[in-house]
């Protein structure tokens, strides 16, 4: 028997089950697709700009060049530092070139505030990830429930327990139990490595950041 021989004869409730279980999979798995595509390039293009932010020696070309690590969590964080750096400027002039406590605070504000960001956007669409991991066990344990279901009341109807009588529910039962795991599965093992990447990324611009208030309170900002 044919896997669509096999499905043509499953009930109406389990084809509702096993097409819902379908539709989260088809999407769980684009969304894999696209965070891999995403969290790598921000991981490939974080390590580039550090590369750049080194050897620089005018952050304003730096920040025209940031603009090319567009999926880059610590260019995008660079960027709002050295907006906000230029923005309190006129501020040092008069003071003698010399940032203050509370300049710098403003600038870790600024700074902390772009990585929480780029956090969210890293973070996009993973909801539907542990959406699909929680829920995708208990469409299928439905599918199960309905599938026993109708496997006692075709015992009540035949007045009996023989494997042909009872055979269609079970089917219903373990097939879709079994869809329910092979959607939840993928969900739970990939929610959870993109958690751990993005938290590695968010490690890294905690550093970063660091990193540039050391600069600004250092005096060699090289604009």
């Amino acid at each position: 028997m044919t896997l669509f021989n096999f499905l043509s004869q499953v009930s109406p409730m389990a084809e509702a089950v096993l097409g819902t279980l379908l539709f989260m999979s088809a999407l769980s798995w684009g969304i894999v697709f696209y965070k891999l595509y995403i969290v790598s390039r921000s991981v490939r293009e974080n390590r580039q700009f550090v590369k750049a932010f080194k050897r620089t020696d005018r952050f304003s070309r730096l920040y025209q060049e940031a603009g090319e690590y567009k999926k880059s969590t610590l260019a995008f964080v660079f960027r709002a530092g050295y907006e906000k750096v230029q923005a309190l400027k006129d501020k040092w002039m008069v003071s003698g070139g010399r940032s203050s406590e509370m300049d710098l605070d403003v600038i870790h504000r600024t700074l902390t505030q772009a990585t929480q960001e780029e956090q969210a956007r890293l973070e996009s669409y993973l909801p539907v990830l542990a959406t699909t991991a929680n829920i995708s066990p208990f469409v299928g344990l439905l599918g199960t429930v309905w599938g026993i279901i109708h496997a006692f009341r075709d015992i009540s109807q035949q007045a009996s327990a023989s494997i042909a009588s009872v055979a269609p529910g079970i089917a219903d039962a373990l097939v879709t139990t079994a869809a329910g795991l092979f959607t939840a599965i993928p969900a739970v093992i990939f929610y959870n490595y993109f958690l751990q990447k993005i938290r590695q990324i968010h490690g890294v611009a905690d550093t970063f950041i660091l990193e540039i208030l050391n600069v600004v309170s250092e005096e060699r900002w090289k604009d």
